[in-house]
């Protein structure tokens, strides 16, 4: 049976990246030493700021912030795919090869994102035995929460890239939510703590960002052990459905928009 040319076209983007990486054994070197110390760095932060975040996960602070490194190890790379591999700079060059798109954008991603699983590898060991984190993850739940919360990235992805193509600069849209982001979402600690912070009430203003939804929806799965079943985590992930099921259509669309209208008008090259 033969491999479709598809398969070979991501393997071959595969390789070129590993071995354009291992080519430089110097930068090989740093970025082993950069893992290392970069766990270390983040564990003892975590446990010196080390607090109980039962209010929403019935666990503590550095299991919460392993959370977030899972999210940025495992569900990032695959939006950066998006963004890096569908721009100005790249679309016209998959139009002239007739390679698929989604073998290119796979392809060159895939290294990256094997790196980052790897580079979870030393957060999650080092976590567990040196610094306690305690994970209680149930497993159906943890990869349904990850398939929402990747299509809800992907969906700002594909929204900001499709703008990008058109206007050839930053969509304010996607920005403001990015910059709304780094305060209400939730990323370095739980998004109740904003009523403590400011005033009763303003943590809801994160429900309404769907990354808040990423996190809080792989934070439950991780940490409380919900099972599929269990009607309180089935609302919440029915909850933060309704942004990937919004977002990743109209984000689809808006790209589709934007790469129609840069070739009608001759400047999907442009940048």
């Amino acid at each position: 049976m033969e491999i479709p040319i598809a398969l070979k076209q991501i393997w071959a983007f595969t390789m070129r990246d590993f071995h354009s990486w291992v080519t430089y054994r110097t930068t090989v070197v740093t970025h082993i030493i950069n893992i290392f110390i970069g766990v270390i760095s983040w564990g003892v932060n975590a446990t010196y700021v080390q607090k109980p975040v039962s209010e929403m996960y019935h666990s503590d602070y550095i299991s919460f912030l392993v959370v977030g490194v899972a999210i940025g190890n495992l569900i990032m790379p695959l939006v950066q795919g998006v963004e890096i591999g569908l721009n100005p700079w790249t679309l016209e060059t998959i139009l002239m090869t007739g390679m698929g798109t989604s073998a290119f954008v796979i392809g060159n991603v895939m290294w990256r994102y094997l790196f980052s699983v790897l580079t979870f590898i030393p957060y999650l060991i080092i976590g567990i035995y040196v610094f306690h984190v305690t994970l209680n993850a149930n497993i159906p739940s943890v990869i349904v929460a990850f398939i929402v919360s990747a299509a809800i990235l992907m969906g700002l992805a594909m929204i900001s890239t499709g703008v990008r193509i058109v206007t050839k600069s930053t969509d304010p849209i996607t920005w403001a939510i990015n910059i709304l982001q780094s305060i209400f979402a939730g990323v370095a600690f739980p998004v109740i703590y904003l009523d403590t912070i400011f005033f009763p009430g303003v943590s809801t203003i994160s429900w309404l960002l769907p990354q808040t939804w990423v996190y809080h929806l792989c934070r439950l799965s991780m940490l409380t052990n919900p099972s599929l079943l269990d009607p309180p985590f089935l609302i919440q992930l029915l909850e933060g459905s309704v942004f990937a099921f919004i977002l990743f259509p109209v984000g689809y669309k808006i790209f589709e928009w934007g790469v129609n209208r840069s070739k009608q008008e001759g400047t999907l090259g442009w940048y």
